[in-house]
């Protein structure tokens, strides 16, 4: 049993030490390059330009797939309850 207890403590250690310490790395605590191997260079996003119109169809065609999920969540859920509600019924009857 003891066994079981230390083993478990030294992983819990041995996880330990596989994470960063809080001690400073740089002058202003910048724990971003910790483990970076190349100086990070400011990226610059580029996003797609979009018609308004085809802007609309991209959030209508989200808002129809978020619909659908929702649905198809409800309908599991129900499915699940009656389910239950079923089987309670037949064991205590």
């Amino acid at each position: 049993m003891s066994g079981s207890i230390q083993d478990m403590n030294n992983r819990v250690n041995q996880n330990r030490s596989l994470k960063p310490s809080n001690r400073a790395r740089f002058k202003d605590n910048n724990r971003d390059n910790i483990y970076s191997d190349t100086v990070p260079a400011l990226t610059k996003l580029n996003f797609k330009k979009v018609s308004e119109i085809e802007l609309k169809k991209i959030k209508d065609r989200i808002k129809n797939r978020a619909l659908k999920d929702r649905n198809r969540e409800m309908f599991i859920f129900l499915v699940i309850a009656l389910t239950l509600v079923a089987t309670l019924f037949i064991l205590f009857k």
